[in-house]
């Protein structure tokens, strides 16, 4: 519950900033051509430092939260600046500069209030696949991007736990960053505790956050990898790094590799000839979805990834989308991609593109 005193703080800095730079320029009347300038200027800025603290590189990550106040601040204003130079060409009179000042804060809270409150909404998000290969049916629950405890309270991952146990699936597949470089050795310890007490077979594969390889930029190395795999092992948790299993008679999970680990991880052609059994389903997990096509080598019916929190920040979504996978079902040849949005987000409590999901997937006979 602590990181949200901090978001609240420097949401309010990145407030009283923008609202001090405009200052004297909202007293004066300025052309409307300006107006739009400085609109577009200031949507521009704030989706900026959206891309930058996400995707930006890992040195700026001591000034993520603020850059992403800033954006949290900057979109709302743009927007009631549009309004207020809509009403002004509409009435044919300039407001007073009261009226947009508060218009300003009022969009501006409502924003953080949405953005704040729809990270800490998690829900269920629904799949079925067929296909001639699967004799009975298979319901399995896919979970990524939890980042613990960055963005939400364990009360919320307590809560989606009992609710993915609800759905009674086979198993679970937890798909990478379930923690990162700011989860703490118990938290780390309390995450898998809870997913490995539910009575359901789990199988993990890292993210590119998981091992805490940038934990110099965060509070410092919490916990070697090796730690972490002895915590997965103690709470029977299934740690797969380009390695098959069998989840039953017509069905198989390969777990990748992260793409991060670079030459550690395997070829897909090569891995296409250590598959058991190519008669089954084959399910690829993968936590990047970068490499769809050249995980196809291995012959998957479906492959699961996440890493890409569909944009976390409005419209990143839609900027991610022009250059590679960014969310919901992709299609190669034979296969299928589904890559999630992700059970939470990166960074700060903030989140206001798509929900937060785990995707509950079901599997059953073509003639089923």
């Amino acid at each position: 519950m602590t990181f949200y005193i901090p978001w609240i703080l420097w949401f309010a800095f990145a407030l009283v900033i923008v609202s001090a730079i405009q200052f004297f320029l909202r007293k004066k009347k300025v052309k409307t051509a300006v107006r739009f300038v400085l609109i577009v200027l200031k949507a521009v800025l704030g989706i900026a430092f959206a891309g930058l603290a996400l995707a930006g590189p890992v040195q700026f990550r001591p000034a993520q939260p603020l850059m992403i106040a800033l954006y949290a601040v900057l979109l709302p204003d743009a927007l009631t600046d549009l309004i207020y130079t809509v009403v002004c060409l509409i009435k044919k009179a300039e407001h007073t500069f009261k009226f947009e000042k508060i218009l300003s804060l009022v969009l501006g809270v409502l924003f953080f209030v949405y953005g704040t409150v729809n990270m800490q909404t998690v829900k269920p998000n629904y799949h079925t696949y067929t296909s001639e290969k699967l004799k009975t049916e298979h319901k399995i629950v896919f979970v990524s991007d939890i980042h613990v405890e960055n963005v939400q309270p364990f009360s919320v991952l307590e809560k989606e736990a009992a609710d993915i146990k609800a759905e009674n699936p086979e198993c679970i597949i937890l798909g990478g960053d379930i923690t990162d470089d700011y989860t703490t050795r118990e938290e780390m310890e309390e995450i898998y505790h809870l997913f490995g007490s539910l009575g359901i077979p789990v199988y993990y594969l890292y993210g590119n956050h998981d091992r805490q390889k940038h934990a110099e930029y965060a509070h410092g190395l919490q916990y070697t990898t090796e730690e972490l795999e002895s915590v997965l092992e103690e709470n029977d948790i299934t740690v797969l790094k380009d390695e098959y299993v069998s989840l039953g008679e017509d069905l198989m999970l390969l777990g990748r590799e992260d793409i991060s680990e670079g030459d550690k991880r395997t070829d897909a052609k090569e891995l296409n000839d250590l598959n058991p059994d190519n008669s089954k389903y084959l399910i690829i997990a993968d936590h990047q979805p970068f490499e769809f096509k050249e995980n196809c080598e291995a012959s998957p019916d479906l492959q699961l990834s996440g890493h890409t929190h569909a944009g976390q920040l409005f419209p990143l979504k839609s900027l991610y989308s022009v250059i590679g996978y960014a969310y919901g079902e992709f299609k190669y040849s034979y296969a299928t991609l589904l890559v999630s949005s992700g059970a939470g987000g990166w960074r700060v409590p903030f989140r206001t593109d798509s929900h937060c999901y785990y995707e509950v997937i079901t599997l059953s006979a073509e003639n089923a």
